[in-house]
Protein backbone atom coordinates (compact mmCIF):
# COMPACT_ATOMS: atom_id res chain seq x y z
CA UNK A 1 0.00 0.00 0.00
CA UNK A 2 1.19 3.39 -0.49
CA UNK A 3 1.22 6.62 1.08
CA UNK A 4 1.27 5.12 5.21
CA UNK A 5 3.34 8.57 6.38
CA UNK A 6 5.03 11.61 6.21
CA UNK A 7 8.94 11.85 5.67
CA UNK A 8 11.82 14.20 4.28
CA UNK A 9 14.25 13.26 1.29
CA UNK A 10 17.72 13.35 1.81
CA UNK A 11 18.65 14.19 -1.51
CA UNK A 12 17.53 16.69 -3.97
CA UNK A 13 14.61 15.93 -6.01
CA UNK A 14 14.06 17.14 -9.33
CA UNK A 15 10.15 16.45 -10.45
CA UNK A 16 8.08 17.69 -13.19
CA UNK A 17 4.28 19.09 -12.26
CA UNK A 18 2.68 18.44 -15.17
CA UNK A 19 -0.62 20.83 -14.78
CA UNK A 20 1.76 23.31 -13.57
CA UNK A 21 4.49 22.87 -16.89
CA UNK A 22 7.83 23.45 -13.90
CA UNK A 23 9.95 21.15 -13.37
CA UNK A 24 10.09 21.32 -9.29
CA UNK A 25 13.68 21.10 -7.31
CA UNK A 26 12.94 19.38 -3.24
CA UNK A 27 15.54 19.99 -1.74
CA UNK A 28 15.78 18.76 2.60
CA UNK A 29 16.84 20.97 5.43
CA UNK A 30 16.48 18.56 8.81
CA UNK A 31 12.54 17.44 8.71
CA UNK A 32 11.58 20.55 6.28
CA UNK A 33 10.41 19.86 2.88
CA UNK A 34 10.60 23.36 0.51
CA UNK A 35 11.13 24.25 -3.20
CA UNK A 36 14.28 25.42 -3.96
CA UNK A 37 14.25 26.39 -7.53
CA UNK A 38 11.67 26.03 -10.16
CA UNK A 39 12.35 25.61 -13.58
CA UNK A 40 9.26 27.38 -15.56
CA UNK A 41 8.13 27.13 -19.44
CA UNK A 42 8.85 23.10 -19.53
CA UNK A 43 4.94 22.25 -20.90
CA UNK A 44 3.93 18.79 -19.50
CA UNK A 45 7.29 17.42 -17.99
CA UNK A 46 6.44 13.52 -17.94
CA UNK A 47 10.09 12.03 -18.09
CA UNK A 48 14.10 13.36 -17.29
CA UNK A 49 17.04 12.04 -16.78
CA UNK A 50 20.59 13.95 -15.69
CA UNK A 51 23.80 12.94 -18.09
CA UNK A 52 27.44 12.45 -16.19
CA UNK A 53 28.19 15.92 -16.19
CA UNK A 54 25.16 16.87 -14.54
CA UNK A 55 23.12 18.59 -17.97
CA UNK A 56 18.95 17.54 -17.22
CA UNK A 57 17.25 16.74 -20.07
CA UNK A 58 13.38 17.31 -19.73
CA UNK A 59 10.42 15.97 -22.13
CA UNK A 60 8.78 19.02 -23.40
CA UNK A 61 5.57 17.21 -24.10
CA UNK A 62 3.41 19.29 -25.42
CA UNK A 63 5.65 21.25 -27.17
CA UNK A 64 7.12 18.09 -28.78
CA UNK A 65 11.04 18.97 -28.01
CA UNK A 66 13.37 18.35 -25.45
CA UNK A 67 14.97 21.03 -22.86
CA UNK A 68 18.25 20.92 -21.67
CA UNK A 69 19.38 22.51 -18.19
CA UNK A 70 22.90 23.19 -17.56
CA UNK A 71 24.12 23.02 -13.82
CA UNK A 72 24.27 26.55 -13.69
CA UNK A 73 20.39 26.65 -14.29
CA UNK A 74 20.82 27.53 -18.56
CA UNK A 75 18.09 26.65 -20.08
CA UNK A 76 18.32 25.83 -23.95
CA UNK A 77 16.16 23.48 -26.69
CA UNK A 78 18.28 20.76 -27.59
CA UNK A 79 16.20 18.86 -30.29
CA UNK A 80 12.64 19.68 -31.56
CA UNK A 81 9.74 17.79 -33.77
CA UNK A 82 9.48 14.45 -31.75
CA UNK A 83 6.88 13.14 -29.28
CA UNK A 84 8.97 11.94 -26.21
CA UNK A 85 8.05 9.03 -24.68
CA UNK A 86 11.12 7.77 -22.79
CA UNK A 87 15.06 9.01 -22.00
CA UNK A 88 18.06 7.39 -20.87
CA UNK A 89 21.79 8.35 -20.81
CA UNK A 90 24.52 5.95 -21.68
CA UNK A 91 28.50 6.37 -19.51
CA UNK A 92 29.37 8.45 -22.87
CA UNK A 93 26.76 11.36 -22.66
CA UNK A 94 24.69 10.00 -25.14
CA UNK A 95 21.31 10.94 -25.04
CA UNK A 96 18.31 7.94 -26.11
CA UNK A 97 14.87 8.70 -26.54
CA UNK A 98 11.71 6.62 -27.46
CA UNK A 99 9.87 8.36 -29.82
CA UNK A 100 6.32 7.65 -29.61
CA UNK A 101 4.63 5.96 -32.68
CA UNK A 102 2.47 8.30 -34.51
CA UNK A 103 -0.53 6.20 -35.04
CA UNK A 104 -2.36 3.95 -33.28
CA UNK A 105 -1.75 0.68 -34.67
CA UNK A 106 1.87 1.13 -37.05
CA UNK A 107 4.76 0.07 -35.79
CA UNK A 108 6.51 3.08 -36.74
CA UNK A 109 8.16 4.04 -33.05
CA UNK A 110 11.82 4.24 -33.14
CA UNK A 111 14.86 4.73 -30.21
CA UNK A 112 17.15 7.85 -31.29
CA UNK A 113 20.36 8.23 -30.15
CA UNK A 114 22.00 11.92 -29.94
CA UNK A 115 25.39 12.95 -29.52
CA UNK A 116 26.52 15.52 -26.73
CA UNK A 117 26.41 17.91 -29.35
CA UNK A 118 22.93 16.85 -30.49
CA UNK A 119 23.81 15.10 -33.48
CA UNK A 120 21.23 12.46 -33.65
CA UNK A 121 20.75 9.16 -35.30
CA UNK A 122 18.33 6.05 -35.28
CA UNK A 123 19.26 2.97 -32.89
CA UNK A 124 16.25 0.81 -32.95
CA UNK A 125 13.73 1.14 -35.89
CA UNK A 126 9.85 -0.83 -35.84
CA UNK A 127 8.78 -0.52 -32.26
CA UNK A 128 5.64 -0.08 -31.66
CA UNK A 129 4.86 2.12 -28.83
CA UNK A 130 8.03 2.55 -26.96
CA UNK A 131 8.27 3.64 -23.33
CA UNK A 132 10.65 4.24 -20.68
CA UNK A 133 14.50 3.30 -21.19
CA UNK A 134 17.05 2.41 -18.84
CA UNK A 135 21.05 1.20 -19.33
CA UNK A 136 22.35 -1.26 -17.35
CA UNK A 137 26.38 -1.52 -16.30
CA UNK A 138 27.22 -2.65 -18.87
CA UNK A 139 25.87 -0.07 -21.50
CA UNK A 140 22.76 -2.79 -22.33
CA UNK A 141 19.71 -0.71 -23.09
CA UNK A 142 16.14 -1.86 -21.71
CA UNK A 143 13.00 -0.59 -22.85
CA UNK A 144 9.49 -0.84 -21.64
CA UNK A 145 7.07 -2.42 -24.31
CA UNK A 146 3.45 -2.14 -23.36
CA UNK A 147 1.91 -3.58 -26.82
CA UNK A 148 3.83 -7.08 -26.09
CA UNK A 149 3.27 -7.19 -22.59
CA UNK A 150 7.35 -6.95 -22.08
CA UNK A 151 10.75 -5.42 -21.30
CA UNK A 152 13.23 -5.78 -24.52
CA UNK A 153 17.05 -5.25 -23.86
CA UNK A 154 19.15 -4.28 -26.73
CA UNK A 155 23.07 -4.49 -26.68
CA UNK A 156 25.31 -2.15 -27.62
CA UNK A 157 25.17 -2.91 -31.16
CA UNK A 158 21.38 -2.57 -31.59
CA UNK A 159 20.80 -6.48 -31.24
CA UNK A 160 17.39 -7.34 -29.66
CA UNK A 161 16.61 -10.23 -26.75
CA UNK A 162 13.36 -10.07 -24.45
CA UNK A 163 14.52 -9.84 -21.47
CA UNK A 164 11.49 -10.27 -18.85
CA UNK A 165 7.57 -10.80 -20.12
CA UNK A 166 3.74 -11.06 -18.30
CA UNK A 167 3.70 -7.40 -17.30
CA UNK A 168 0.68 -5.64 -18.37
CA UNK A 169 1.96 -2.27 -19.32
CA UNK A 170 5.46 -1.53 -18.25
CA UNK A 171 5.91 1.90 -18.38
CA UNK A 172 9.12 3.63 -16.48
CA UNK A 173 12.24 1.86 -15.78
CA UNK A 174 15.43 2.42 -13.22
CA UNK A 175 17.90 0.10 -12.16
CA UNK A 176 19.34 -0.55 -8.48
CA UNK A 177 23.03 -0.83 -7.62
CA UNK A 178 22.45 -4.42 -8.22
CA UNK A 179 21.32 -4.40 -11.34
CA UNK A 180 17.60 -5.24 -10.30
CA UNK A 181 15.54 -3.54 -13.14
CA UNK A 182 12.32 -1.63 -11.33
CA UNK A 183 9.10 -0.59 -13.99
CA UNK A 184 6.30 1.23 -12.87
CA UNK A 185 2.99 -0.41 -14.44
CA UNK A 186 0.30 2.37 -14.37
CA UNK A 187 -2.37 -0.33 -15.93
CA UNK A 188 -2.00 -2.18 -12.61
CA UNK A 189 -1.06 0.44 -10.31
CA UNK A 190 2.27 -1.56 -9.44
CA UNK A 191 5.96 -1.27 -8.80
CA UNK A 192 7.40 -4.38 -10.78
CA UNK A 193 11.18 -5.87 -9.64
CA UNK A 194 13.41 -7.88 -12.29
CA UNK A 195 16.06 -9.46 -11.21
CA UNK A 196 19.18 -9.77 -12.93
CA UNK A 197 18.02 -13.00 -14.83
CA UNK A 198 14.52 -12.10 -15.80
CA UNK A 199 12.84 -13.04 -12.61
CA UNK A 200 9.61 -10.91 -12.17
CA UNK A 201 8.23 -10.33 -8.45
CA UNK A 202 6.02 -7.68 -7.32
CA UNK A 203 7.28 -5.07 -4.99
CA UNK A 204 4.06 -2.77 -4.15
CA UNK A 205 0.41 -2.58 -5.45
CA UNK A 206 -1.85 0.46 -4.77
CA UNK A 207 -5.54 -0.19 -5.39
CA UNK A 208 -6.61 3.79 -5.86
CA UNK A 209 -8.36 4.84 -9.11
CA UNK A 210 -7.38 8.36 -9.32
CA UNK A 211 -3.78 7.93 -8.05
CA UNK A 212 -1.64 6.22 -10.36
CA UNK A 213 1.97 5.23 -10.38
CA UNK A 214 4.44 6.93 -12.54
CA UNK A 215 8.06 7.48 -13.02
CA UNK A 216 11.01 6.28 -10.56
CA UNK A 217 14.42 7.04 -9.82
CA UNK A 218 16.86 5.62 -7.37
CA UNK A 219 19.60 7.79 -5.09
CA UNK A 220 23.43 7.28 -3.99
CA UNK A 221 21.44 5.04 -1.03
CA UNK A 222 19.47 2.53 -2.93
CA UNK A 223 16.42 4.59 -2.15
CA UNK A 224 13.60 4.18 -4.63
CA UNK A 225 11.51 7.57 -5.10
CA UNK A 226 8.20 7.20 -7.26
CA UNK A 227 5.87 9.82 -8.62
CA UNK A 228 2.47 8.76 -7.83
CA UNK A 229 -0.52 10.50 -8.61
CA UNK A 230 0.26 14.41 -6.88
CA UNK A 231 2.55 12.87 -4.67
CA UNK A 232 6.01 11.67 -4.55
CA UNK A 233 7.02 8.59 -2.15
CA UNK A 234 10.39 7.38 -0.77
CA UNK A 235 10.94 3.39 -0.46
CA UNK A 236 13.70 3.19 2.04
CA UNK A 237 16.61 0.88 1.43
CA UNK A 238 16.81 -1.45 3.77
CA UNK A 239 19.50 -4.78 4.95
CA UNK A 240 17.64 -6.80 3.01
CA UNK A 241 16.11 -4.62 -0.22
CA UNK A 242 13.83 -2.22 0.00
CA UNK A 243 11.08 -1.86 2.44
CA UNK A 244 7.30 -2.21 1.19
CA UNK A 245 5.74 0.63 2.79
CA UNK A 246 6.96 3.96 1.19
CA UNK A 247 6.58 7.18 3.00
CA UNK A 248 5.54 10.33 1.29
CA UNK A 249 8.15 13.14 0.40
CA UNK A 250 6.90 15.71 -1.48
CA UNK A 251 3.61 17.11 -2.97
CA UNK A 252 3.11 18.13 -6.57
CA UNK A 253 -0.53 19.71 -6.69
CA UNK A 254 -1.73 18.94 -9.76
CA UNK A 255 0.10 15.93 -10.96
CA UNK A 256 4.01 14.86 -10.63
CA UNK A 257 5.08 13.68 -14.16
CA UNK A 258 8.73 12.83 -14.38
CA UNK A 259 11.27 12.20 -11.75
CA UNK A 260 15.31 12.53 -11.63
CA UNK A 261 17.68 13.08 -8.70
CA UNK A 262 20.64 15.19 -8.62
CA UNK A 263 23.66 13.26 -8.33
CA UNK A 264 26.67 14.58 -7.81
CA UNK A 265 29.53 13.58 -9.43
CA UNK A 266 32.96 13.16 -8.01
CA UNK A 267 35.07 16.65 -8.02
CA UNK A 268 38.69 17.35 -8.69
CA UNK A 269 40.58 18.34 -5.51
CA UNK A 270 44.05 17.41 -6.35
CA UNK A 271 45.71 18.13 -9.61
CA UNK A 272 49.37 18.16 -10.56
CA UNK A 273 51.67 17.37 -13.85
CA UNK A 274 55.54 15.97 -13.24
CA UNK A 275 57.67 17.22 -16.28
CA UNK A 276 60.79 18.15 -17.32
CA UNK A 277 61.47 21.82 -16.84
CA UNK A 278 63.58 23.45 -19.65
CA UNK A 279 64.33 26.88 -20.45
CA UNK A 280 62.50 29.34 -22.61
CA UNK A 281 59.34 27.19 -24.28
CA UNK A 282 60.30 24.41 -22.29
CA UNK A 283 59.08 26.19 -18.81
CA UNK A 284 56.20 23.80 -17.36
CA UNK A 285 52.89 25.95 -18.01
CA UNK A 286 49.62 24.89 -15.91
CA UNK A 287 46.31 25.98 -16.89
CA UNK A 288 42.96 25.51 -14.56
CA UNK A 289 39.69 26.44 -14.58
CA UNK A 290 37.36 27.60 -11.79
CA UNK A 291 33.93 27.55 -12.77
CA UNK A 292 30.68 28.25 -10.34
CA UNK A 293 30.23 31.61 -8.63
CA UNK A 294 31.54 31.32 -5.03
CA UNK A 295 35.40 31.94 -4.44
CA UNK A 296 37.45 28.99 -4.05
CA UNK A 297 40.73 28.91 -1.71
CA UNK A 298 43.39 26.82 -4.13
CA UNK A 299 47.46 26.12 -2.95
CA UNK A 300 49.85 25.92 -5.92
CA UNK A 301 53.36 24.81 -5.15
CA UNK A 302 56.41 24.08 -7.12
CA UNK A 303 58.42 20.86 -6.46
CA UNK A 304 62.28 19.83 -7.41
CA UNK A 305 64.71 18.88 -4.58
CA UNK A 306 61.77 16.48 -2.62
CA UNK A 307 60.80 14.90 -5.41
CA UNK A 308 64.53 12.54 -5.36
CA UNK A 309 62.84 11.15 -2.47
CA UNK A 310 60.85 9.30 -4.67
CA UNK A 311 64.04 8.22 -7.08
CA UNK A 312 64.62 11.04 -9.20
CA UNK A 313 67.93 11.58 -10.03
CA UNK A 314 67.91 14.81 -11.99
CA UNK A 315 65.40 16.59 -9.82
CA UNK A 316 64.87 20.40 -10.25
CA UNK A 317 66.80 21.97 -7.26
CA UNK A 318 65.26 25.65 -7.05
CA UNK A 319 62.28 26.07 -8.89
CA UNK A 320 60.14 29.36 -9.11
CA UNK A 321 56.57 29.65 -9.52
CA UNK A 322 54.41 32.54 -11.53
CA UNK A 323 50.36 32.49 -10.95
CA UNK A 324 48.68 34.49 -14.04
CA UNK A 325 44.73 35.84 -14.50
CA UNK A 326 42.88 34.85 -17.24
CA UNK A 327 44.36 38.17 -19.70
CA UNK A 328 47.99 37.56 -18.20
CA UNK A 329 48.69 39.40 -15.61
CA UNK A 330 50.66 38.25 -12.80
CA UNK A 331 49.02 38.22 -9.56
CA UNK A 332 51.25 36.41 -7.41
CA UNK A 333 54.76 34.81 -7.65
CA UNK A 334 57.25 33.09 -5.27
CA UNK A 335 60.69 31.09 -4.84
CA UNK A 336 61.00 29.78 -1.31
CA UNK A 337 57.49 29.00 0.05
CA UNK A 338 58.54 30.07 3.72
CA UNK A 339 59.49 33.52 2.28
CA UNK A 340 55.42 33.97 1.40
CA UNK A 341 53.41 36.81 3.74
CA UNK A 342 50.50 33.58 4.33
CA UNK A 343 53.14 30.63 4.85
CA UNK A 344 51.84 30.22 7.88
CA UNK A 345 48.32 29.91 6.69
CA UNK A 346 49.36 26.88 4.43
CA UNK A 347 48.07 23.97 6.41
CA UNK A 348 50.70 21.10 8.24
CA UNK A 349 50.27 18.72 5.74
CA UNK A 350 50.10 20.05 2.18
CA UNK A 351 53.52 22.02 2.71
CA UNK A 352 56.40 21.56 0.30
CA UNK A 353 58.71 19.68 1.74
CA UNK A 354 62.33 21.41 0.84
CA UNK A 355 62.58 25.32 1.94
CA UNK A 356 63.66 25.97 -2.03
CA UNK A 357 60.29 24.73 -3.28
CA UNK A 358 57.81 27.49 -4.02
CA UNK A 359 53.80 27.83 -2.65
CA UNK A 360 51.09 29.94 -3.35
CA UNK A 361 48.07 30.24 -1.46
CA UNK A 362 44.99 32.19 -2.82
CA UNK A 363 41.74 32.69 -2.72
CA UNK A 364 40.39 32.93 -6.47
CA UNK A 365 37.15 34.41 -8.19
CA UNK A 366 35.83 31.76 -10.74
CA UNK A 367 37.69 32.08 -13.94
CA UNK A 368 41.24 30.99 -16.42
CA UNK A 369 44.38 31.07 -14.86
CA UNK A 370 47.85 29.62 -15.22
CA UNK A 371 50.55 28.69 -13.04
CA UNK A 372 54.30 28.54 -14.65
CA UNK A 373 57.21 26.85 -13.02
CA UNK A 374 60.84 27.51 -13.79
CA UNK A 375 64.01 26.73 -12.84
CA UNK A 376 65.85 29.95 -11.09
CA UNK A 377 68.17 31.34 -12.74
CA UNK A 378 67.77 29.32 -15.69
CA UNK A 379 67.49 25.57 -13.69
CA UNK A 380 66.46 22.92 -15.33
CA UNK A 381 65.25 19.12 -13.99
CA UNK A 382 62.68 17.32 -13.27
CA UNK A 383 59.60 19.05 -11.34
CA UNK A 384 56.37 18.85 -10.23
CA UNK A 385 53.31 21.72 -10.61
CA UNK A 386 50.74 20.76 -8.22
CA UNK A 387 47.23 22.62 -7.58
CA UNK A 388 45.02 21.69 -4.59
CA UNK A 389 41.39 22.32 -3.64
CA UNK A 390 41.13 23.76 -0.09
CA UNK A 391 37.69 24.86 0.39
CA UNK A 392 36.01 21.83 -1.44
CA UNK A 393 32.96 22.60 0.76
CA UNK A 394 31.95 25.89 -1.25
CA UNK A 395 30.00 25.03 -4.88
CA UNK A 396 32.42 26.26 -7.35
CA UNK A 397 34.56 23.01 -8.32
CA UNK A 398 38.11 22.61 -9.97
CA UNK A 399 37.34 21.61 -13.20
CA UNK A 400 39.95 21.71 -16.43
CA UNK A 401 43.26 21.34 -16.07
CA UNK A 402 45.96 21.47 -18.83
CA UNK A 403 50.04 21.21 -18.57
CA UNK A 404 52.34 21.94 -21.48
CA UNK A 405 56.14 21.45 -20.59
CA UNK A 406 59.23 19.17 -22.53
CA UNK A 407 58.24 15.72 -22.58
CA UNK A 408 61.57 13.43 -22.45
CA UNK A 409 61.93 9.60 -22.02
CA UNK A 410 61.68 7.52 -18.86
CA UNK A 411 61.89 9.31 -15.54
CA UNK A 412 61.43 12.68 -17.68
CA UNK A 413 58.19 11.61 -19.28
CA UNK A 414 55.14 13.74 -18.74
CA UNK A 415 52.67 12.60 -15.78
CA UNK A 416 49.99 14.16 -15.36
CA UNK A 417 48.17 13.13 -11.75
CA UNK A 418 44.95 14.01 -10.77
CA UNK A 419 42.18 12.86 -7.83
CA UNK A 420 38.70 12.52 -8.04
CA UNK A 421 36.31 12.89 -4.57
CA UNK A 422 33.59 13.41 -3.00
CA UNK A 423 30.05 12.54 -4.97
CA UNK A 424 28.19 9.78 -5.10
CA UNK A 425 28.57 9.00 -8.61
CA UNK A 426 31.14 8.42 -11.78
CA UNK A 427 32.82 11.67 -13.97
CA UNK A 428 32.97 11.50 -17.02
CA UNK A 429 36.56 13.14 -17.65
CA UNK A 430 38.70 13.73 -21.75
CA UNK A 431 42.49 13.58 -21.35
CA UNK A 432 43.75 15.01 -24.31
CA UNK A 433 48.13 14.59 -25.30
CA UNK A 434 48.98 17.95 -27.83
CA UNK A 435 52.18 17.98 -29.95
CA UNK A 436 51.75 19.18 -33.25
CA UNK A 437 49.45 21.43 -32.61
CA UNK A 438 51.67 23.39 -30.41
CA UNK A 439 53.51 24.28 -33.67
CA UNK A 440 50.49 26.31 -35.14
CA UNK A 441 49.48 29.92 -34.27
CA UNK A 442 49.02 30.67 -31.52
CA UNK A 443 51.27 28.42 -29.89
CA UNK A 444 54.01 28.62 -32.45
CA UNK A 445 56.63 26.56 -30.16
CA UNK A 446 59.47 24.76 -31.86
CA UNK A 447 60.39 21.35 -30.93
CA UNK A 448 57.09 20.10 -30.09
CA UNK A 449 56.33 16.55 -29.72
CA UNK A 450 55.11 15.49 -33.17
CA UNK A 451 53.27 11.81 -32.24
CA UNK A 452 52.25 11.87 -28.70
CA UNK A 453 51.29 8.70 -26.87
CA UNK A 454 48.66 8.82 -24.07
CA UNK A 455 48.20 6.19 -20.93
CA UNK A 456 45.52 6.45 -18.06
CA UNK A 457 46.35 4.48 -14.94
CA UNK A 458 44.51 4.04 -11.96
CA UNK A 459 46.07 4.53 -8.40
CA UNK A 460 46.76 0.85 -8.02
CA UNK A 461 48.57 0.48 -11.32
CA UNK A 462 46.20 -0.38 -13.73
CA UNK A 463 46.44 0.79 -17.09
CA UNK A 464 43.09 1.44 -17.82
CA UNK A 465 43.08 2.78 -21.28
CA UNK A 466 45.49 3.97 -23.63
CA UNK A 467 45.65 5.49 -27.02
CA UNK A 468 48.47 6.93 -29.85
CA UNK A 469 46.11 8.58 -33.02
CA UNK A 470 42.79 9.75 -31.19
CA UNK A 471 40.77 8.54 -34.28
CA UNK A 472 41.71 4.79 -34.02
CA UNK A 473 39.74 4.76 -30.57
CA UNK A 474 36.04 6.30 -29.42
CA UNK A 475 36.64 9.11 -32.81
CA UNK A 476 32.88 10.11 -32.49
CA UNK A 477 32.38 9.92 -28.30
CA UNK A 478 35.43 12.32 -28.51
CA UNK A 479 34.14 14.58 -31.35
CA UNK A 480 30.68 14.27 -29.60
CA UNK A 481 32.23 16.27 -26.82
CA UNK A 482 33.34 19.36 -29.17
CA UNK A 483 37.14 18.81 -27.63
CA UNK A 484 38.80 16.70 -30.14
CA UNK A 485 42.62 17.12 -30.20
CA UNK A 486 42.95 19.31 -33.69
CA UNK A 487 45.71 16.41 -35.25
CA UNK A 488 44.84 13.24 -36.40
CA UNK A 489 48.47 12.06 -34.37
CA UNK A 490 47.47 13.54 -30.80
CA UNK A 491 46.10 11.33 -28.31
CA UNK A 492 42.82 11.48 -26.31
CA UNK A 493 41.05 9.02 -24.07
CA UNK A 494 37.38 9.48 -23.05
CA UNK A 495 36.61 7.56 -20.17
CA UNK A 496 34.33 7.32 -16.80
CA UNK A 497 35.64 7.35 -13.36
CA UNK A 498 35.08 6.87 -10.01
CA UNK A 499 36.93 8.64 -7.00
CA UNK A 500 40.12 7.30 -6.39
CA UNK A 501 43.64 8.82 -8.02
CA UNK A 502 44.21 8.69 -11.71
CA UNK A 503 47.57 9.40 -13.70
CA UNK A 504 47.70 10.30 -17.71
CA UNK A 505 51.36 9.53 -19.19
CA UNK A 506 52.62 11.28 -22.37
CA UNK A 507 55.71 9.97 -23.86
CA UNK A 508 56.71 10.64 -27.54
CA UNK A 509 55.77 7.52 -29.67
CA UNK A 510 59.50 5.21 -30.83
CA UNK A 511 60.90 7.61 -27.77
CA UNK A 512 60.82 10.76 -29.47
CA UNK A 513 61.04 14.05 -27.46
CA UNK A 514 59.90 17.26 -27.48
CA UNK A 515 57.23 19.98 -25.76
CA UNK A 516 53.56 18.78 -25.40
CA UNK A 517 50.50 19.42 -23.79
CA UNK A 518 48.37 17.28 -21.95
CA UNK A 519 44.62 18.44 -20.46
CA UNK A 520 41.83 17.05 -18.32
CA UNK A 521 38.25 18.23 -19.13
CA UNK A 522 35.49 16.98 -17.07
CA UNK A 523 33.29 20.00 -17.83
CA UNK A 524 31.96 19.98 -21.87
Amino acid sequence: MFLSGIGYAATNLLVGALRQDVVLEFSSTDDIIFTENTFAGISNPETMVFDPSGNLFVGNGKANSIKKITPSGIKTTFATDLDVDGMAVDAFGSLFVSRKSESSNASDGVILKFTPDGKSSVFVSNISHPKGLAFDSLGNLYLAYPDHNSILKFTPDGSRTTFASGIGHPYRLAFDASGNLFVTDPTANSIFEISPSGVVSTLATNTSTTEHVNDLAFDSNGNLFVTFGSSVVEFLSDVGGLESVPITVASVPGGAGGIAIAIEPPGTTNLSTRVSVQAGDGVAIAGFIISGSSPKQVLIKGLGASLSNFGISNPLQDPTLELHDSTGKVIATNDDWQTATNAGQIPVDFRPADMREPAILATLQPGTFTAVLRGKNGGTGVGLIEMDDLSTGVPSKLTNVSTRGFVGTEENVMIGGFILSGGSAERQVLIRALGPTLAQAPFNITGNLTDPTLMLVDGNGTVLASNDDWKSLQQSEIQATGLAPPNDREAAILATLPTGNFTAIVSGKNGETGIALVDVFHSF
